[in-house]
Parts: C-alpha cells; sequence; structure tokens
C-alpha cells in the first residue's frame, strides 16, 4: 500500500522552540489565518498551509503570476536556487502537475525536515540536493532547463555570487530559448541593494522587469522584488495581474536600470 502523505504539520513538532539545522535555527510559528510560518535564524523564511494551491508570500505570488503568464504545456523543468522549505516548489508541482522541480540549498536539513511536517512532493517530481547556487547553475548542460528561481540569502541580502554577471549568464546558459529566470531580490530604501543584480540580468536576457510593491520598487519602503527574466516576456499579462493585485504593485522595466 502507498505510503499516505499527511497534508498537516506534525502534531508533536514543537512549536516556537528553535530547532538546530546546519545553518542555524529553524523555528515554527502559527499564525491566526491557519498558516505557519517558518522562522531561520530568526528570520521569516517560508509560510507552509495545509492547503497546496495557496501561497502567502506576496513575492512568491509575482513569481506564481509570472509563472501563469510564461508556463509551456507539458513537461517542464525547474531548478530552484535556495530551497528554504520549498513553499514554491511545492505549490508549482501542485499547480503544474507535468513538472519536475530540483532545489538545492547549502543546507538541506531545514527541507528534509520539512518533509517530515509537510506533504511535499516526492522524487523524481521534486528532488532536493545539498549544492551551492552557482554550482548548481553551472553544473546543468546548455538548454537543460525551463525555468531557474532564484530565492537564496544570506541575512536579508543575496550571496555576490549569486547574483553577478557570471551567475546570470550560467543561468541564460542553462535555460531554453523560451525559458524564464525569476529571482528575489531583497531591498533597503537609501542602498543600492539589487542595482548591480538587475544590471547583471540586463546584460543577458532581452527583457528583464521588475515586479513589486509601488514604494518598494521606488526605493520608499523595504521589502522583496521579483526579477522576472527572458527572451519574451509577457509584460501586458503581469501588469494586468498587478492591477488586481491585494496590495499595490508594480511592473517597472527600468527599475534600478
Amino acid at each position: 500500500m502507498a505510503r499516505r502523505t499527511p497534508s498537516l504539520i506534525a502534531p508533536n513538532t514543537p512549536r516556537n522552540t528553535p530547532i538546530a539545522i546546519g545553518s542555524g535555527t529553524v523555528e515554527l510559528r502559527d499564525e491566526s489565518d491557519g498558516s505557519t510560518t517558518v522562522w531561520v535564524n530568526n528570520v521569516p523564511s517560508s509560510s507552509m498551509r495545509p492547503e497546496l494551491d495557496v501561497l502567502d508570500f506576496e513575492y512568491m505570488r509575482h513569481m506564481a503570476a509570472a509563472i501563469t503568464s510564461w508556463a509551456p504545456d507539458g513537461r517542464w523543468l525547474a531548478l530552484h536556487v535556495g530551497a528554504a522549505a520549498c513553499s514554491l516548489p511545492r505549490y508549482l508541482a501542485h499547480t503544474y502537475p507535468e513538472s519536475g522541480h530540483i532545489a538545492v540549498d547549502i543546507d538541506t536539513s531545514l527541507p528534509e525536515l520539512v518533509r517530515e511536517w509537510w506533504d511535499l512532493p516526492r522524487a523524481p517530481r521534486l528532488r532536493i540536493r545539498a549544492q551551492d547556487g552557482l554550482v548548481a547553475v553551472a553544473s546543468r548542460r546548455d538548454d537543460s532547463l525551463d525555468l531557474v528561481v532564484r530565492d537564496a540569502f544570506a541575512g536579508d541580502a543575496t550571496p555576490e555570487h549569486l547574483a553577478d554577471v557570471n551567475w546570470w549568464e550560467q543561468a541564460r546558459r542553462s535555460v531554453r530559448a523560451s525559458g524564464l529566470v525569476l529571482a528575489n531580490v531583497g531591498t533597503r530604501p537609501g542602498t543600492i541593494m539589487g542595482r548591480d543584480d538587475a544590471r547583471a540580468a540586463r546584460a543577458t536576457f532581452k527583457d528583464v522587469v521588475a515586479v513589486g510593491e509601488h514604494a518598494v520598487l521606488k526605493g520608499k519602503r523595504r521589502g522583496n522584488v521579483v526579477l522576472v527574466a527572458g527572451d519574451q516576456i509577457d509584460s501586458r499579462a503581469l501588469a494586468r495581474y498587478a492591477a488586481s493585485a491585494p496590495l499595490p504593485t508594480g511592473v517597472d522595466p527600468g527599475w534600478n536600470r
């Protein structure tokens, strides 16, 4: 008989108590709306729910909208740089049943714990590997991926070697001509966070647009911006999504130019 994977977090899992992982600690905090926020080193890293078709973090909804405007029919393969709790791979595997996902992280102890707590897909639908994000894209064959998602942080910033021209060129080489690269960029007012990242993306791909809250895009508030990079971005579809988003959201092709 096939093993039935539980849809809810294991009832004996401690809440509000730091649990040791390879890169520090993880803590689970239940929210009033039924979700559980996964805190890594005292920073909110992921949000998980029993439902497979819900994303709580706004930037992940931006990514999902970009994928909806792009996703090809049939099978496609995604590489996720920065596995964390695998919220987005879990959502995409459910939404696109024929898609395959590889999630890499320098510390896989967290996603392996999450496998015990929630219903993450099993291999080959979702494979989790301990691997540096640059090595992950550089080791791929040319044109072997359809989607690359970068969501890796050291503190509140993307590691430099995952946001420079070399990383973007490796991502460009590894995705097919019709492919897409999404990158989560952390920003703070009064800084140049994300500037070199965005410029490297534009030096590599024909089309690059930024999606985020208006105040974040304008540098007035701290938050996350999603870079959407490819050779044929459907900016109109993204604009329609932004117009209907719960928070004031913009699509800016000139962000940090």
